[in-house]
């Protein structure tokens, strides 16, 4: 099962990394366009909330062992 998280944590960290660069590349290229903004805003809070989540999970997992 560790496995399993690490694979996930992995795909989410970088899902959450490229969703950061898309936004401050949105902004920088068109900073008024406030509701493409304010969407990719939301879903990089989701993906950052899941890699939190899933770090929790594997620091839990490793201290339990």
């Amino acid at each position: 099962m560790n496995t399993a998280i690490t694979q996930e944590y992995d795909k989410v960290v970088k899902k959450r990394d490229e969703l950061r660069e898309f936004l401050q590349q949105l902004e920088a290229e068109n900073p008024k366009d406030h509701y493409n903004i304010r969407i990719t805003r939301d879903r990089l809070a989701y993906w950052e909330g899941k890699t939190e989540g899933l770090k929790f999970a594997l620091d839990h997992l490793g201290s339990s062992s």
